[in-house]
């Protein structure tokens, strides 16, 4: 995917008299979205990536219907793949658990497809919320992990590198302090979201705007600076 901003606007959208690119207004459309993540992660900022990547689900599905509660974990399925469900049936996220629960846990994750567009749901409610991979909160019905951790690699053929759980074993067939954890890769995920948002606009290319555009007095990021070339 092209990861070319339009970041100049015409003369007749720029301030009268003002020449093309002064000031520039940049657009947080879709398709700028996800330029510039792929731009953050080719010049190695990782977290500026990561925290752009995973507003684009929200961004995109409340273009389409902002009154939709389950807007962005649709568009996840859609667009991104994601299974729709969880993959654990009887989801338990309390740090005590069975032993027996645990193995079930486990044993549901063996699946290919074990990462959910839940899953996702949460890893963002983490990275905006409290700039980690802890997972706390609402949601604990919807998935069953404490933490989602973020690798990189230079292959983007596989999204899930590794999941587990961790916990302290008491005689009496309980476990404390679990600790259930899935590692994704941000090479994977940042190429699954550009197909993604490639696909999205072939099916709503008038939707790559920012939301409001021309409706409010302000949108948009307007750049007074002086062109640096």
């Amino acid at each position: 995917m092209d990861s070319e901003l339009d970041l100049l606007l015409p003369d007749t959208e720029n301030d009268a008299g003002a020449p093309q690119g002064a000031p520039r207004t940049i657009e947080r459309s879709p398709r700028n979205l996800i330029g510039e993540a792929r731009l953050a992660f080719d010049a190695g900022l990782l977290i500026s990536c990561l925290t752009v990547l995973v507003t684009i689900p929200d961004v995109c599905a409340n273009l389409i219907d902002p009154s939709n509660k389950d807007g962005q974990r649709n568009w996840c399925t859609r667009y991104l793949g994601f299974p729709s469900t969880p993959v654990v049936d009887d989801i338990d996220r309390s740090r005590k658990q069975s032993r027996d629960h645990i193995e079930r846990t486990m044993a549901a994750l063996m699946r290919e497809d074990n990462f959910t567009a839940s899953d996702f749901c949460q890893l963002r409610n983490a990275v905006l919320h409290t700039g980690s991979s802890v997972i706390n909160g609402a949601g604990a019905k919807y998935s069953p992990f404490h933490s989602i951790g973020i690798q990189v690699f230079d292959n983007d053929s596989q999204l899930v590198v590794g999941y587990g759980s961790t916990s302290s074993p008491e005689p009496d067939g309980v476990e404390n302090d679990c600790r259930i954890k899935i590692s994704i890769n941000l090479t994977a995920l940042l190429a699954r979201m550009e197909r993604g948002v490639e696909r999205f606009l072939s099916e709503y290319p008038e939707l790559d705007k920012e939301k409001g555009k021309w409706e409010y007095l302000t949108w948009g990021i307007v750049d007074f600076r002086a062109p640096t070339h």
